[in-house]
């Protein structure tokens, strides 16, 4: 579904990503996971256009995502969220949510005229996120946990096929990281899914396969079982 080769970015004498390889299987949940200023998000931005490769091939689904900007990438079917949640503090969650369910070619004063053509979707996001009871909820008086609801309805609303999670428990108690762990399960096999992620214990309770990088380099892929007993793994990340 997706796949990076080679691929590398560097910042002057600084290399962030280095010579990283990874494929995301269709339907599967993917976990990045790996020390501070391993290149986890640097990756991601790489996917996403936020950045350039220095060289490396990026492909999705075989057309090829390198030099495309990051609207024509969202375009093609790849969604994200971010590490600090992004949303607009004045508007609903209704709000929110009829911009992302909207049809790529309407302009947002077109969605916002004809509003109650997307109930239906806005409720279905809603509903899957846990904030049906709070569509009509101003976003800056959202509990945090529910911003970081309300940044990944924003990301199903746009009906991606892959989506690609940086740190979507950061800031959460475990109430609200249970929440989250369950609303991700719910996406295996509809969506294919990479989650960077500092818990472990979330990323090895649902993925696949996961992927450490250390140093910008990829140090091994492989199931979350075989990853936490490796003993590089337990060296460079795990502190054992």
């Amino acid at each position: 579904m997706l796949s990076v080769e080679g691929l590398t970015k560097k910042f002057d004498s600084v290399v962030a990503v280095d010579d990283v390889d990874m494929e995301l299987r269709s339907g599967e949940i993917h976990g990045l996971i790996g020390p501070n200023g391993a290149g986890k998000t640097t990756t991601v931005n790489l996917i996403t256009g936020e950045l350039t490769p220095t060289s490396g091939t990026i492909e999705f689904d075989g057309t090829d995502l390198v030099g495309r900007s990051p609207s024509a990438i969202a375009r093609q079917g790849i969604g994200r969220s971010f590490q600090v949640v992004q949303y607009f503090p004045e508007m609903t969650v209704r709000e929110h949510l009829r911009l992302a369910v909207r049809d790529s070619t309407e302009t947002v004063r077109s969605v916002f005229n004809r509003e109650e053509d997307y109930e239906p979707q806005i409720r279905a996001v809603a509903e899957r996120v846990h904030l049906e009871d709070d569509l009509d909820t101003v976003a800056k008086n959202l509990a945090h946990g529910k911003k970081r609801f309300l940044d990944i309805a924003m990301v199903l609303g746009m009906d991606s096929r892959v989506i690609l999670f940086d740190e979507p428990a950061a800031g959460l108690n475990q109430s609200e990281t249970d929440e989250v762990k369950e609303i991700l399960e719910s996406l295996r096999g509809e969506y294919t899914v990479l989650i960077v992620e500092h818990d472990v214990d979330l990323v090895r309770s649902i993925s696949d396969r996961i992927t450490v990088l250390h140093n910008g380099a990829v140090l091994t892929t492989d199931t979350p079982e075989n990853v936490v007993e490796n003993p590089q793994v337990k060296e460079v990340y795990l502190g054992e």
